[in-house]
């Protein structure tokens, strides 16, 4: 008879399998589900909406103290800290939901939105660490990663098994999350110019050199992600359907994105292009990559 084994509640978690984080990993990319037993489904399930639950009661609880935190009444650190264990039970709880299906765990719109308003936050929550003048907008970020996080309840799952096809969402993911935040750096950046040139630096603004190092960086990430997703989406082609490329619609428009960022990184490796045109044409990709994120569907 198997048991239970209950791990650090931050990496290791309870499941009816032998083994440890590892070996779910390995699970989770290799499409094999663990679970034989209904009843431990059953409990991969629920224990799953645990984790779901305490993760967005983090994010609600850290919105709220970042209302105080504005106000000068709390250290930066505790929504921050919340925010932190609250991405953590949400990252648990997706290896969970990997394990009970055995493969990525999200096939829908919902899931994929959710994985990457996660990620966005994320990210936003490290660069708070190099720039505390984002820490002001922790209110935002709570209330983003909840939504997000809530996201995932409604998800189904992938009809699709595989290591090709995980890694192939996790750089979609990835690539939307860099093409956001290059976006949102570029918009910053753009009003703080506006603010510079009338001499009014009043309210929020982000360091100009920290702003144009984020812009670059994360158009680099944006362009090296879609390019990881383009050669593992066309692996798991081969493989599933036996030919590298087929006409699928989300396939094109990421193909044609790729291009774009790829046009756009290369004119600016070069100095062909001067830093505002830069960074509206950063906005226009964000925009595009929008529009493609939001309306363009697979055929599959």
């Amino acid at each position: 008879m198997e048991v239970l084994r209950f791990y650090p509640i931050a990496f290791y978690i309870a499941f009816p399998t032998r083994g440890n984080l590892l070996h779910m990993v390995m699970y989770l990319l290799s499409g094999e589900k663990p679970y034989k037993n209904p009843n431990h489904v059953k409990l991969n399930y629920y224990f799953t909406m645990f984790l779901l639950f305490i993760s967005s009661s983090l994010y609600v609880l850290a919105f709220f103290l970042s209302l105080v935190f504005y106000y000068g009444r709390v250290s930066r650190y505790v929504p921050f800290a919340l925010m932190f264990l609250a991405l953590s039970f949400y990252l648990v709880s997706v290896l969970s939901m990997g394990l009970r299906e055995g493969g990525f765990p999200f096939g829908d719109v919902y899931g994929f939105y959710s994985l990457l308003g996660n990620m966005m936050t994320a990210v936003i929550l490290v660069f708070s660490m190099l720039s505390p003048q984002i820490s002001r907008f922790y209110a935002i970020l709570a209330f983003a990663g909840f939504l997000s996080t809530l996201l995932a309840i409604p998800s189904e799952p992938s009809q699709y098994r595989g290591l090709l096809y995980s890694l192939h969402i996790l750089f979609a993911v990835l690539s939307y999350t860099g093409a956001f935040l290059s976006f949102f750096s570029s918009l910053l950046k753009s009003i703080l110019e506006d603010k510079l040139k009338q001499k009014d630096l009043s309210g929020f603004f982000l360091p100009i050199r920290t702003l144009m190092f984020s812009e670059r960086v994360f158009l680099n990430v944006t362009f090296v992600m879609f390019t990881f997703t383009l050669i593992f989406g066309s692996f798991w082609s081969r493989s599933f359907l036996g030919k590298h490329w087929i006409d699928d619609p989300k396939l094109f428009s990421t193909f044609l994105l790729w291009s774009y960022y790829a046009v756009l990184i290369h004119l600016n490796t070069v100095k062909l292009i001067k830093p505002k045109r830069f960074s509206q044409l950063s906005l226009l990709g964000g925009v595009i990559t929008l529009l493609n994120l939001l309306f363009v569907r697979h055929e599959l």
